[in-house]
């Protein structure tokens, strides 16, 4: 779905896509926009594949579309260690006795009392809204862009393992001058746990932004000018909230410079991306703790 509309002083091109093969299908059967007709495209540069972080376009979709798997293996490795030292405290269910429940209370029984089933009081499961733009600035380097999928692949999965639900909302975010190119995915509803493989790439992955979201950008109606020159600036926390109207707990996690990722120690990267979030996040609900644990890469 696209739409174009404005929204204060602001010009919006919005896309939502339901999944991944969506998406790529959109990327895969739009013309390119009239504006960038003569212009050297980014998304099917072939002279810094490195950077770029695949040979092609087409690699890139291939890799969305089947999945990618290079690194993965040391990618979990890095996301368990990292686990073993975040300890958030979780409220355990209160048990109680009553005429119907979950196990028989054998002492309760024997006694003869009518109340001899043990039932347990859950605590109403709170949800955790995390907002991540997948967006980075050319000068990002790979480490920057693998160290912060890791950490924010971690943290949902700690949560979600201690009750609370977690909305995960994959997004794309950047603007030239008052106007505002973003996309959203659904790669993750509430009700179902983190599937990591299929965030890997999106998350991780550095074609996700200059492979596929810059084909998007060139297929993009109402497009202008000035983005065919640097395909646009990476959308830092102020402009998003004020385009998605965030509550004040929702947690936005921006590009990884934005957090103090700098991609040569996963600890120190870690600590900076927790410490970014227990400022800016105004509850007492959990609060991320400091690492001291050096992890072995």
């Amino acid at each position: 779905m696209y739409k174009y509309y404005k929204k204060g002083n602001y010009d919006i091109m919005y896309y939502y896509f339901d999944s991944i093969a969506e998406y790529l299908d959109y990327l895969s059967t739009t013309p390119t926009s009239n504006v960038f007709n003569g212009q050297e495209l980014s998304s099917m540069e072939t002279n810094n594949n490195e950077w770029a972080g695949t040979k092609s376009l087409e690699e890139a979709i291939n890799l969305a579309k089947y999945g990618y798997c290079k690194n993965f293996e040391r990618f979990i490795t890095l996301k368990l260690e990292l686990e073993k030292y975040i300890k958030i405290s979780s409220q355990r269910p209160k048990q109680y006795n009553y005429y119907i429940g979950y196990a028989p209370d054998v002492k309760a029984y024997l006694e003869g009392s009518p109340l001899s089933m043990l039932n347990k009081i859950n605590p109403s499961k709170k949800e955790i809204n995390i907002y991540f733009n997948t967006s980075f600035r050319g000068d990002t380097n790979i480490s920057q862009i693998y160290n912060r999928g890791i950490i924010v692949l971690s943290m949902i999965e700690i949560l979600e393992k201690l009750g609370f639900i977690v909305n995960l909302n994959i997004f794309e975010m950047s603007y030239e001058y008052k106007s505002i190119h973003f996309s959203a995915f659904r790669l993750k509803n509430s009700t179902e746990r983190a599937n990591i493989r299929k965030l890997y790439f999106p998350m991780c992955h550095s074609s996700w932004i200059r492979r596929l979201n810059f084909r998007l950008i060139e297929v993009t109606p109402n497009i202008n000018d000035d983005w065919t020159g640097g395909y646009g600036t990476p959308a830092g926390e102020c402009y998003i909230r004020q385009i998605i109207d965030l509550k004040p707990n929702d947690i936005v996690i921006p590009e990884p410079i934005d957090i103090g990722i700098m991609g040569n120690d996963l600890v120190k990267d870690a600590n900076s991306v927790f410490k970014y979030i227990n400022d800016t996040r105004h509850t007492e609900d959990f609060e991320l703790p400091h690492l001291e644990k050096k992890l072995k890469l």
